[in-house]
């Protein structure tokens, strides 16, 4: 009988350690197996700013296990938006095609099953034609019976290039912007493949040591797994500014929404 509770828990484990997400924006503490490969494909909408905005943010990731509880992912990001912008008094609608790499690096620190609580850190580097961002990311989740929670604190620095007419040529000026996130995640597994929750995301950003905005999303998420393959989908309503009166649909959206689908091998 001990044999069996030892190799149930064996196998508990090793299913947690595979990258088996049940969210789109809240990052958990499992790592791939070494050797083992994952792509996903994201895509964000992003819409209802006061200006027509509204964007599609798409990334293609490839994840692959090294190791030691050690996983390495590659991205190619592809975002598009629109917008309406206004000079001279004269309104237009504006598009804005942007293109960049990234690399993150994600080590496992402790288990949410075998240990008190599960953890693990991120770190990503973001290269674009004209910016340049590292993120560092702190991962904490608990697995609890049929509940899995997840917390997430991330700081990301991004430097841009801006260039600034003096009246006779173009000056390129470096402008700096200090992103904080935290995001929470709270799953009920309703059957093996599938599972609902809620999350929250908050998003702050300080420019010039100015902390300019910080809004909140709050809304449902579904997860369904099969075989090797899993899809998570997540609607985030800003639902409270706090740096203002009512929403930020200046600077943020009335709605995000994230749809990613993954497949091991």
């Amino acid at each position: 009988m001990r044999k069996i509770l030892v190799l149930i828990s064996i196998i508990c484990i090793f299913k947690v350690s595979a990258q088996d997400r049940v969210f789109t924006y809240t990052y958990q503490s499992g790592v791939l197996n070494k050797g083992q490969k994952e792509i996903e494909i994201w895509t964000t909408l992003a819409t209802g700013r006061e200006n027509f905005y509204k964007s599609f943010m798409h990334r293609m990731e490839y994840e692959i296990g090294l190791g030691g509880n050690l996983q390495t992912s590659f991205y190619l990001n592809y975002g598009y938006s629109k917008a309406i912008v206004e000079e001279n008094g004269i309104q237009s609608l504006n598009s804005d095609v942007q293109f960049s790499f990234s690399n993150e690096w994600k080590y496992k620190l402790s288990d949410p099953v075998a240990d008190r609580i599960g953890s693990a850190l991120c770190l990503e580097y973001s290269l674009a034609p004209t910016e340049t961002a590292f993120k560092g990311k702190l991962i904490l989740d608990k697995q609890t019976g049929s509940f899995m929670h997840a917390f997430n604190l991330v700081g990301e620095y991004a430097i841009e290039k801006n260039f600034i007419s003096d009246g006779t040529k173009l000056h390129d000026v470096n402008v700096g912007e200090l992103n904080v996130e935290l995001s929470y995640g709270l799953s009920y597994r309703i059957k093996d493949n599938l599972s609902i929750g809620v999350e929250a995301f908050n998003q702050n950003q300080i420019a010039e040591s100015i902390w300019k905005n910080s809004v909140l999303l709050l809304g449902p998420s579904i997860s369904y797994k099969m075989d090797a393959f899993w899809v998570n989908l997540t609607f985030m309503p800003q639902i409270a500014n706090f740096k203002g009166n009512g929403l930020d649909l200046k600077d943020h959206e009335r709605l995000q929404s994230r749809l990613i689908l993954s497949y091991a091998f």
